[in-house]
């Protein structure tokens, strides 16, 4: 029973698939009317098949265990013993092998992010996992109601991430594609933000003038060392809010003559390219700015 289920989900994976490699049906309406409910119907019968074939497996190997356990008693051969264990070790190592391939094309296939079944299979969890620089951040939640066509059911993502327009685009067409494109939103978010609080934390002397809730603008005040007081104004903009770094950087100063200068133009270029923490944290041990 547990294999005919796993050999059903995995057909309707394969079918995804082929979906997503441009098979196209030859009534388009009926794949716009069956598609929506069908993709995530599948990929929540996946979580299943895990489940299920992890239950087979921790019941295989007790078997194995108890069956050695008696050969080992009945028979005080060494040798043989060995014979009996390597004759039970072989086919659970298959099968291991065979499940985790099943469980890596599954997971595969819904773009490989953390799936939880909620209310019996009507509805599924994703979570979205955020990191910059090996150091993990803020997870964020999307819920998916199954019942009808595909919506959103309940979510955790800040406002100012266009969710809706997102969903429009994809949702109902290429899950892998919405799930890729919203945590490509939410990770360029978050890297901007661990940046902007490592600023705060290892530049206690640089003010940050402005920022905004996404973090796409970030207007930091510098301190140049010197008989007279020079400040440095650096404005970070970030026209592509999927990425970490900004894509336009001016820099104003006091002395009038200082954003000409080539030093503080390689500054700029290097703000293009490096994030504001790491470049300021150099311009402070060269004894650029305090």
């Amino acid at each position: 029973m547990e294999e005919t289920k796993d050999h059903n989900v995995l057909s309707c994976l394969q079918r995804l698939e082929m979906g997503a490699l441009g098979f196209q049906s030859r009534d388009p309406e009926e794949v716009l009317k069956k598609e929506r409910l069908h993709q995530l119907k599948c990929r929540a019968l996946s979580l299943r098949m895990q489940r299920n074939q992890l239950k087979a497996q921790i019941q295989k190997l007790k078997e194995a265990k108890a069956a050695l356990e008696d050969g080992i008693t009945m028979d005080g051969n060494d040798e043989e013993n060995r014979a009996k264990s390597s004759q039970l070790a072989l086919p659970l190592l298959m099968s291991r092998h065979t499940q985790l391939k099943d469980m890596l094309r599954a997971h595969h296939l819904i773009g490989g992010y953390d799936v939880v079944e909620v209310d019996s299979g009507k509805r599924v969890s994703f979570s979205l996992s955020t990191a910059y620089q090996d150091t993990y951040l803020d997870t964020y939640h999307l819920e998916l109601d199954l019942t009808r066509a595909v919506r959103i059911h309940r979510h955790d993502i800040p406002p100012f991430i266009p969710l809706t327009k997102l969903a429009q685009e994809n949702l109902a067409t290429d899950l892998p594609a919405f799930l890729h494109s919203l945590w490509q939103h939410v990770n360029g978010l978050a890297s901007r933000q661990y940046q902007l609080k490592l600023v705060k934390e290892q530049l206690e002397t640089v003010s940050v003038m402005e920022t905004n809730p996404l973090c796409s603008v970030l207007v930091l005040l510098c301190k140049v060392p010197g008989e007279e007081e020079t400040a440095v104004l650096l404005s970070l903009l970030y026209g592509d809010v999927l990425k970490a770094l900004p894509t336009q950087v001016t820099l104003e100063s006091n002395n009038k003559l200082l954003p000409d200068e080539p030093q503080w133009k390689e500054v700029k270029s290097r703000l293009l390219e490096t994030p504001p923490h790491i470049v300021l944290l150099a311009l402070r041990s060269e004894g650029r700015i305090m």
